[in-house]
């Protein structure tokens, strides 16, 4: 509770206006530019994500995704690089993220760096696990524990366009 009630106090105008046209199921149009590479591309598909630590908690259960032909979403707080890596490689190992159309990579701030370096960011751990993969990513939108946390619709019909450093997303 005291965690939304911070997200209003906080939260951008942007972020909150977003918020009020997904309840009122207005259309809705991102666009931001990345200084970390995107992986151009355009994709169509229904969205799909969240949390990834919650996302991987579900998996085996009634609750877990179908990822296929799906825009997926992840972001995440306060977790360890290490532990970013073995989330998303068993994202992979599953063959979930081979069936996707698209990947958004939101905010994963507060990791923990470790005494021992691990040697990437939360970033390049998913560049390098995805690199395979032909369909387009884009980093650093918009989502997660940020002040500027934009609504995101999970089951609605989305585009996303993504350019080396430049995202449009529209739902």
């Amino acid at each position: 509770m005291v965690k939304c009630l911070k997200t209003f106090e906080t939260g951008t105008i942007e972020s909150l206006e977003s918020l009020r046209k997904a309840l009122f199921g207005e259309p809705q149009t991102y666009s931001y530019s990345s200084d970390f590479e995107n992986k151009a591309g355009h994709a169509e598909g229904v969205l799909i994500g969240g949390n990834l630590t919650l996302i991987i908690a579900s998996e085996g259960s009634a609750s877990a995704f179908d990822y296929t032909d799906k825009i997926l979403f992840l972001e995440d707080v306060g977790e360890h690089e290490y532990a970013i890596d073995r989330m998303i490689r068993a994202l992979k190992r599953s063959g979930k993220l081979a069936r996707l159309k698209g990947l958004i990579i939101g905010a994963f701030n507060g990791y923990e760096i470790e005494d021992i370096p691990f040697g990437q960011s939360p970033q390049q751990i998913i560049q390098e696990i995805i690199k395979e993969y032909d369909y387009p990513v884009c980093y650093n939108f918009p989502v997660g524990h940020i002040d500027d946390n934009r609504a995101m619709v999970i089951g609605k019909s989305a585009q996303l366009s993504v350019e080396a450093h430049q995202v449009t997303f529209s739902f």
